[in-house]
């Protein structure tokens, strides 16, 4: 009896060491997708440094033409560092020599005795020079570019550097709001690095986890090995003892004799029996402490993964969100149009394209400043998402331009949705301190075509429409031309 009940603990171990298996594997698999998570994020920090690269070389090339040979030798190599992997220490001290430079020159071109004329260290041959516009327009692009999700005080540096944009009147603002917005690009840079840090920190704790599991295991599979091996041997030393029992049967001589040899065998099975037990025991309490181990690595692992889980599900749904409006941006709607146009070119089924554009916006930016005009766009967002459904699809698509994805709407019922939005905006009432904000939308309507090549021609005809809209007065929506053919 014995025996049998260890047969049935080495068949529960066997049951449970299956079962950690499989959620061993489980958890390899969810390493697997997590990996594939880290590299995407690799790839964005990518995407965002080369946007950084590009903008410096704008200003760059915008610089070069006002100063020295001395500070545009220090500009060629700013160039020089934004390589395929720049040295980024090296590329800040450069920015901040060009940023004394800038100072100095600054207060050189000051108004002095001269009848208030400023000096300005440019040859005959040199083209002309950019405007306090322009450079605004630059500095907008890079904080534009710089707004994300890092938490409150990052968000307040942003709106700070925002604001000083909107209030620069000379280029001694606009140095002071340079200096800002470098301050900002280096905190998003530290904040996209900590993020980076901590996702690889989790994935390296992830291994070491899942490597003390996997040892655990092999301790566990070791056990339920050697507890096999123990009951094979104990099953053949049974059954030599039996054997010898029954041939001392058959060659003793008298009473005595068999009963001494009877007992001295069965004393022996009871001492082969109780060592048994006693192995048996142990080693399920060894097994046992193993399970337990194993059960809490999963149990925290579980936790661990489900954390990274919700953190990558909020980085996946900042990547594919406009960080102003809330709404969809434009690579979530390239993806959304390309599965739309698919379905029509597969299985026929229709949907309508609206591209829209606040009309006159920069005006309002100018007038107004540009904390005003994020207000507007955020106003519009949501008087248009009211007025949608929740199968429609709005994005932001760039700058003040937003796009309408409208499955199963033919291109007459979604003339109807793209008059109804112009109106929603056109009796909406922007104020700043009082005064009304004269906004309005003019919208591109399309619908794809049997022999429709591509989304991006039906994107061009609705974005021709929208132009053709706006050349003939704006505030109104056109359908694209072939669809009225």
């Amino acid at each position: 009896m014995p025996g049998l009940t260890g047969s049935e603990g080495n068949g529960s171990a066997q049951q449970r060491l299956e079962a950690l298996r499989e959620q061993l594997q489980r958890i390899q698999s969810q390493k697997k997708d997590l990996m594939k998570d880290i590299v995407d994020l690799q790839q964005q920090n990518h995407q965002m440094s080369e946007v950084f690269k590009r903008t410096v070389l704008h200003f760059v090339s915008m610089l070069k033409p006002l100063v020295d040979p001395k500070a545009a030798e220090a500009l060629d190599a700013l160039k020089e560092r934004l390589g395929p992997d720049p040295d980024w220490p090296s590329l800040e001290r450069d920015i901040q020599q060009i940023k004394t430079w800038s100072l100095r020159e600054a207060c050189d071109a000051a108004p002095s005795g001269n009848g208030g004329q400023a000096h300005y260290p440019v040859n005959d041959a040199a083209p002309p020079q950019p405007s306090l516009t322009d450079f605004l327009t630059a500095h907008r692009l890079v904080l534009d570019a710089l707004r994300s999700d890092f938490g409150d005080t990052y968000r307040e540096k942003w709106e700070t550097v925002s604001s000083l944009l909107d209030g620069c009147q000379s280029f001694t603002d606009l140095l002071t709001s340079s200096r800002q917005l470098a301050d900002l690009a280096r905190h998003f840079h530290e904040s996209f690095m900590m993020e980076r840090s901590s996702v690889a920190r989790f994935f390296s704790e992830i291994g070491q986890d899942l490597e003390e599991m996997e040892s655990m295991l092999l301790v566990t599979v070791r056990h339920s090995r050697e507890a096999r091996e123990a009951s094979e041997a104990f099953t053949t030393t049974l059954d030599v003892q039996m054997q010898e029992m029954r041939d001392s049967v058959t060659l003793t001589r008298t009473l005595e004799e068999l009963k001494s040899v009877v007992e001295s065998r069965l004393a022996a099975i009871k001492r082969f029996l109780k060592e048994k037990r006693q192995q048996d025991e142990a080693r399920h309490r060894e097994a046992g402490q193993n399970t337990e181990a194993l059960q809490q690595a999963l149990k925290k692992m579980k936790h661990e993964v489900s954390t990274i889980q919700e953190r990558t599900r909020i980085l996946e749904e900042q990547v594919v969100r406009d960080p102003l409006t809330g709404i969809h941006n434009r690579r979530a709607f390239d993806a959304r149009l390309e599965e739309e146009f698919h379905r029509f070119q597969r299985y026929g089924q229709v949907f309508s394209l609206l591209v829209i554009d606040v009309d006159r916006f920069k005006q309002v930016n100018d007038v107004f400043g540009h904390t005003t005009g994020d207000q507007c766009l955020k106003e519009i967002t949501q008087r248009m998402a009211t007025a949608l459904r929740k199968s429609d699809f709005l994005a932001r698509y760039g700058g003040e331009e937003f796009v309408v994805l409208l499955p199963g709407v033919p291109k007459e019922r979604a003339l109807d949705v793209a008059e109804k939005l112009r109106l929603c905006v056109e009796k909406t009432r922007f104020l700043y301190q009082g005064e009304r904000i004269p906004l309005t939308i003019s919208v591109g309507v399309a619908q794809p075509q049997p022999n429709e090549g591509s989304p991006q021609h039906l994107f061009k005809r609705a974005d021709d429409a929208l132009y053709a809209a706006k050349k003939q007065g704006r505030n109104r929506v056109l359908m694209a031309e072939d669809d009225t053919a």
